[in-house]
């Protein structure tokens, strides 16, 4: 399983990286010092202690990135190097070369609503209605980044309304951060074939895994179903062929 996920999270965050630098330095001097001054801007729009909050995370975030810059300048980066010593401020696309995911994350919390609505837009993913503050993103980052079950209910509803399923997903389940990176994939443009091929080495990887629960292998125990349907989950096939169907 490691080896699939592994591939199609890195072009998760090559595609994601690439859509919030484009948009972020759309027409302006793409210099982080002053994209900061220009687009990491969304506490303006929050009041009271959410403004409060919004400027601490912000203020985070330029402490965060001036230790990222100067990690990756002990590190000998070439092109972060070049800018440091001809003392010029480092554009954002050198900077997100260098960055964690988590840290594009925290980016997009502190972006403009202007132009976290132009990415999510473009993916077709934004919804007003359940995603006022277009959190989408940067919860679907995190969890990305984190695989973990904390998720927000706009993130469970994209996967629910994009495969027509009749309940939300929890995110308690492999399968469903699968169905996210297909729906990040699918919507900025990539080609039929090669997500079809992601969810068939998926799909090899379960038989794999429900085979060892019906044979002893090696002289080891078999793998009992309640592991299985924890790992899987129930009713997979049903939300696999929702998957396909949404792809094609």
């Amino acid at each position: 399983m490691k080896a699939i996920f592994y591939p199609i999270t890195m072009k998760f965050e090559t595609i994601i990286k690439n859509l919030i630098v484009n948009y972020s330095v759309l027409g302006i001097d793409p210099s982080f010092d002053n994209v900061y001054r220009q687009k990491l801007t969304f506490y303006r729009s929050q009041r009271g202690r959410r403004r409060t909050k919004s400027i601490n995370k912000r203020l985070r975030l330029k402490k965060g990135f001036d230790s990222e810059i100067a990690y990756a300048y002990a590190s000998n980066n070439i092109v972060i190097k070049h800018y440091i010593e001809e003392n010029k401020s480092v554009p954002l696309w050198a900077l997100f070369e260098v960055i964690s995911l988590g840290n594009v994350g925290n980016y997009v919390a502190c972006l403009n609503r202007e132009d976290k609505e132009k990415v999510a837009d473009f993916l077709n993913l934004y919804n007003s209605q359940y995603d006022e503050n277009v959190k989408i993103l940067e919860q679907s980052i995190f969890l990305i980044k984190d695989l973990r079950n904390a998720v927000a209910q706009n993130l469970k509803a994209t996967v629910k309304n994009k495969l027509h399923l009749e309940a939300e997903t929890n995110f308690d389940i492999l399968f469903d951060y699968l169905a996210l990176l297909m729906i990040f994939l699918k919507e900025s443009g990539n080609s039929r074939s090669e997500l079809n091929s992601y969810i068939t080495d998926f799909e090899n990887s379960v038989n794999i895994l429900y085979k060892s629960t019906e044979e002893i292998a090696h002289n080891k125990e078999p793998l009992p179903y309640s592991v299985y349907n924890l790992i899987i989950g129930e009713r997979f096939k049903l939300k696999l062929n929702k998957l396909k169907e949404y792809i094609n």
